[in-house]
């Protein structure tokens, strides 16, 4: 594994900077990671039943699948927030170079921006090799290595070349397990295929994926922002509602987009 995360090193960025994140972020735990029993599940489609969040926001609407199975304190976290509605009208406070935005901020009462009352709230990674940051990944953040808070963000993606993914595959393939070696394999055609940021895998925790609503994160990733990252217009989460998927409502849905 630590020629996998080399050449992660010398292929893509693996650190947030900025002001929006509060410095560079270096803590990674894909050294621990089973890459035999790896299986893609945001690649797979949501099924009846599965929780999700419909996040509304001044862009337009962005839904989300959740995946308690793989992140349960971060997933039990993140709904308890959203059902006390402290996310309704906070801001998205930070925006990097088409890669991400971030909310989940409150502000202090002289209207600056604070991550939590006391590190009491603060919880631990809950990283898995079947979730990986993914364009359209739910992440969860915090300035603490190895910890996150009531702060989210979703990821767009950054440029992987094929210079970069074959450089990844070149250290994949001096595994001796066939399939570690093969999962890693796929792994890095994904990347390549559906986009993302490999670089953050491990470091930050993988609590949710779009699966509608793509183009409005697109849209949100592409806001003008000042030097530290803080968008130029403002833009706001109105609410975020947690409910249950149902293919019957998204083919509505899907429907009624089409028509329009």
């Amino acid at each position: 594994m630590k020629k996998i995360l080399a050449a992660v090193c010398a292929a893509i960025t693996l650190t947030m900077t900025g002001c929006a994140f509060g410095g560079t972020e270096t803590y990674n735990v894909l050294g621990e990671y089973d890459f035999t029993q790896m299986e893609l599940v945001q690649l797979e489609a949501p099924k009846d039943g599965d929780p999700i969040a419909i996040i509304d926001t001044s862009e337009g609407e962005i839904r989300v699948v959740l995946y308690p199975e793989y992140a349960p304190k971060t997933v039990e976290a993140f709904t308890k927030k959203v059902n006390e509605g402290y996310y309704n009208g906070l801001d998205i406070a930070g925006i990097m170079d088409n890669m991400y935005f971030l909310s989940g901020y409150a502000k202090d009462d002289e209207g600056n921006y604070k991550a939590r009352e006391t590190d009491d709230e603060l919880i631990a990674n809950e990283c898995n090799v079947n979730l990986w940051p993914f364009k359209g990944a739910l992440l969860t953040f915090s300035e603490k290595p190895g910890f996150s808070d009531s702060r989210w963000f979703i990821c767009n993606e950054e440029e992987l070349t094929e210079d970069a993914i074959n450089e990844l595959k070149a250290s994949a393939e001096e595994k001796e397990d066939a399939a570690e070696r093969e999962n890693l394999l796929s792994l890095f055609d994904k990347f390549y295929e559906v986009g993302g940021v490999f670089g953050w895998g491990g470091t930050y925790t993988v609590f949710g994926q779009t699966y509608e609503g793509m183009d409005v994160v697109i849209d949100i990733c592409n806001i003008p922002t000042d030097e530290d990252g803080i968008p130029t217009q403002e833009i706001k989460v109105n609410s975020i509602t947690i409910s249950e998927y149902s293919a019957e409502e998204a083919a509505e849905s899907t429907s009624e987009s089409a028509a329009e």
